[in-house]
């Protein structure tokens, strides 16, 4: 389900710039505050907010934001707040996205509420949308069962090729997949090793598909890289390099394909618009249909379409 508002172009940031952290563009705001002794960094509806004595030079500025990135890499990007439904406290998540253009809201595998909205959007605006589309959420959640999260350990579930399996420990010396069971050595970290399977199984199955596309697509192969994200399914540099979620080994051999042919597109239309669009349905035809179906499935919930 997802549902989606309008943003309103009178509703803008205050004037910044845009931090390099972590392989992400957070935007942040700089405010003259008169009353501010040295710069001081927080964060207000999603978006990093640097108040600074008026005249504060961009160096110093810079240097604020470097000395604080972890805490900025934590900090940016998402929110919490509570919807009142049926006369029951509904948690729902607000993730700032800076490409976001409306506010879009989706149920995931969880029943968790998400909201995406971009930068800069007031809590109270988030609120009226969500409030708008309460009946819609209350029908899609009445009677459904949340998804299992995935778990990297003894008797975890997981999903593997698209379908359900469930971790289990016994004297061995390599992992193994048998029937819906993944079994691993119980003489060493579970967690390491199944996050060691899956990247290899990604790897595998997303060398499988690159050449193929990249051909396609009229570009060389990128180098790649194979690490847990949490919301991703990958991400591509400008470098250009790719880096793939080490849970797509979870995904359908065609939905992995999907994800390559989208994160190649990107090297040569770095955004979400039509010709992005256009140019990826010409090397596969039924991505929209793939795209769909990829909706259905998210790295950190053992349940699939």
């Amino acid at each position: 389900m997802a549902m989606t508002d309008r943003h309103r172009p009178g509703e803008r940031t205050p004037s910044g710039g845009i931090l390099r952290a972590g392989g992400r563009l957070i935007r942040y705001a700089v405010e003259p505050c008169p009353r501010c002794r040295s710069v001081r960094i927080g964060v207000r509806d999603g978006e990093i907010v640097v108040r600074a004595p008026p005249g504060t030079p961009q160096k110093e500025i810079a240097a604020a934001l470097r000395t604080n990135e972890a805490w900025i890499l934590r900090a940016a990007g998402e929110a919490h707040a509570t919807l009142l439904l049926g006369g029951t406290a509904v948690p729902y998540v607000i993730a700032y996205r800076p490409r976001a253009v409306n506010l879009t809201l989706r149920i995931l595998p969880d029943n968790t509420i998400q909201v995406t909205a971009p930068p800069g959007i007031s809590r109270d605006r988030v609120r009226s949308f969500v409030e708008a589309h309460a009946a819609q959420i209350q029908k899609q959640i009445a009677g459904r069962s949340p998804a299992r999260s995935v778990e990297y350990a003894d008797g975890g579930a997981l999903l593997l090729r698209g379908r359900e399996v469930t971790i289990r420990a016994e004297e061995r010396s390599e992992p193994s997949l048998e029937g819906d069971l993944l079994l691993v050595p119980d003489d060493r970290s579970i967690h390491s090793t199944v996050s060691a399977y899956l990247r290899t199984a990604t790897l595998a199955r997303v060398n499988r598909s690159l050449p193929r596309y990249a051909g396609a697509f009229g570009v060389a192969v990128p180098p790649v890289e194979v690490r847990f994200m949490k919301t991703f399914w990958g991400r591509c540099h400008p470098d250009p390099k790719i880096v793939f979620n080490e849970r797509c080994a979870m995904l359908p051999a065609d939905l992995i394909e999907y994800v390559v042919a989208h994160e190649l597109c990107h090297i040569l239309h770095p955004h979400h618009q039509r010709t992005f669009y256009d140019a990826l349905r010409a090397v596969m035809p039924d991505a929209d249909a793939r795209k769909e179906r990829l909706k259905n499935y998210h790295p950190c919930w053992a349940k699939g379409a």
